[in-house]
This record gives C-alpha cells, structure tokens and sequence, in this order.
C-alpha cells in the first residue's frame, strides 16, 4: 500500500516549516522523532517536568488515542531511549507486554533496563512501555529497537560547575528555567497527552533546551574544556543514537518512529538531515486535532 509522509489535512503546526524539518527523497529512510516527556517522572534531566500517573483511567484513554494516531503514519520499527546494548532485557519486557503477561494500565514491578535506574516499580510508567511498547505491540512487531549509549565521560568531568562569564556583549534574551517548568507543568496537568505532546514538540520549545546549554557553554570560564566538554558529551551522545537507529533499521524499512526525551529532537534532526541515508520527519501532523 502506497503511504504518504503527511496525513492528509491542510491544517499544519506553523512550527512544523520547511526550514526545519527537509523534503525527504524516495530512497531516504524517514525517522519521525517523536519528542516526549519523562511520564515515570525518574528526575534525571536539568529541568523535570512532574508527570501525573500515566496509568490513570483517562491517562491510559489517552495514550491508546495517541497510538491510534501515530499508527496512521504506519512506521516499520519503533525505536525507544533505552541502551542498545540492553537489547534482550528491553524486549523480554516487551515481549510481556505483548503476551499479556503484563499491562499496559496496571503497576508492574521488574527492574529498569536504564544505565542510571534502580528502582523497580517506575519503568512500567515509562513512555517507552507506554508510547513505544503499547505502539509496537498495536502494530505487530515482534520487538522493539533500543537506540541510546551514553559515552564514558571525560576524566575531567564536563558537567563541573566551571563558573559562568557574566558579561552580557547582546541583549538577547533567554528563557527562566523555573518559568518553563512552571509553564510545561500546567499544560501536562490540563491537556490531553497527545495536546501536550504536540504543545512540547513546536519548534519554540524544542529550542528551550537547546537555548540554555549553549549559552551556558559558550560563556563557560576555568580551565580545560568545561562547558564546551559537556556540549561535546551531549553531541556524541546524539550522534551514537543516529549510528544505532541505523543500525536497527532492517532492509526494506522505509519508516522508524523514534520515541525520545525532547531535548535531543533538534540535535538528532540535525544529524538525520546530513545522514544521507535518513531524513528526519515532524510528529506535529500526528498529534494535532485534525492529523492522521
């Protein structure tokens, strides 16, 4: 059956612009980046957003709504932010899922296939169980594509306070971390999960992230590296997931659908965009009222 990139609906996101996401060619594999939030609130990232419980009645209504939508778009993997490595571990948790074993709504206790978890009854909130997982099993795959790594760190340790230059030489402004938490913690607690999605993956708060690391990068004081190191870091980490959403893809794919924290969407859209082999493809048509 023939497929199209775009649902078919004139109603587009106008932070969904040419300028930011490409044209994919014919013989590119297209890797939608579907930029979520942390639902199993594990508190590991600089700004946490706190997540009410996914596995609430309306909550789980809402998830199987998304994955509805994002079905339409017909991806051939589903690929998820745990460990390439952990490849076994992540799909003998899915393949319990697909069983029925466990489910989707209910608490399940097993251990989290996370470099920096150690709790064991969080990882079933996870959007990788409930968006990547509940998507797969709803399109018949036999497993899912763990795709991250994290890089050993530098010996001099990137992410140290190495002290800020105060000097501002521009006026431009930037975006208060408190005020965004603020903000993005509102809108989860009064929109559907597929709004909220669609609200965190417009081009203006993709680039929240983005905004404050190098700014705080590039006006980094001290020695060696410091700030400049933990950008380098991020990047390699970025650029090993691309490696392994290609090396998952399986010949005659011609879809992966990433499911990923949003803060790495613009880093690995930019690296999808100069892989010759993959073009990198806007979830927003999927999430809106009127797409899919």
């Amino acid at each position: 059956m023939e497929r199209s990139s775009q649902p078919e609906t004139d109603e587009r996101s106008t932070d969904s612009t040419p300028e930011a996401w490409p044209t994919c060619d014919p013989e590119q594999v297209q890797v939608m980046l579907l930029g979520t939030y942390h639902m199993d609130n594990p508190g590991l990232d600089e700004v946490n957003i706190e997540a009410d419980d996914v596995l609430a009645a309306d909550r789980q209504a809402e998830l199987q709504g998304l994955a509805e939508r994002l079905e339409a778009w017909q991806p051939d993997r589903i690929a998820v932010e745990r460990p390439y490595d952990n490849f076994e571990s992540v799909n003998d948790l899915y393949g319990k899922y697909r069983s029925g074993e466990y489910v989707y709504g209910h608490a399940e206790t097993f251990p989290a296939p996370h470099p920096m978890r150690n709790d064991d009854d969080s990882e079933c909130r996870s959007e990788v169980v409930q968006i990547g997982f509940r998507l797969a099993d709803r399109l018949d795959h036999d497993h899912v594509a763990p795709i991250d790594e994290h890089p050993e760190e530098l010996d001099d340790d990137p992410f140290a306070d190495r002290g800020i230059d105060s000097a501002r030489k521009t006026s431009v402004g930037l975006p208060d971390p408190e005020d965004w938490k603020r903000e993005t913690d509102d809108h989860l607690a009064s929109s559907p999960i597929s709004e909220h999605l669609a609200w965190m993956n417009r081009e203006s708060q993709l680039r929240f992230n983005h905004r404050l690391m190098f700014d705080r990068a590039i006006r980094a004081t001290g020695e060696a590296f410091g700030s400049p190191g933990a950008l380098a870091y991020w990047y390699d980490r970025n650029i090993r997931m691309v490696h392994h959403c290609w090396r998952s893809i399986e010949a005659g794919d011609e879809r992966l659908l990433l499911v990923v924290g949003s803060g790495h969407v613009r880093a690995m859209r930019y690296l999808l965009t100069e892989a010759p082999m993959c073009c990198p493809v806007s979830p927003l048509p999927y999430l809106t009222k009127n797409g899919g």
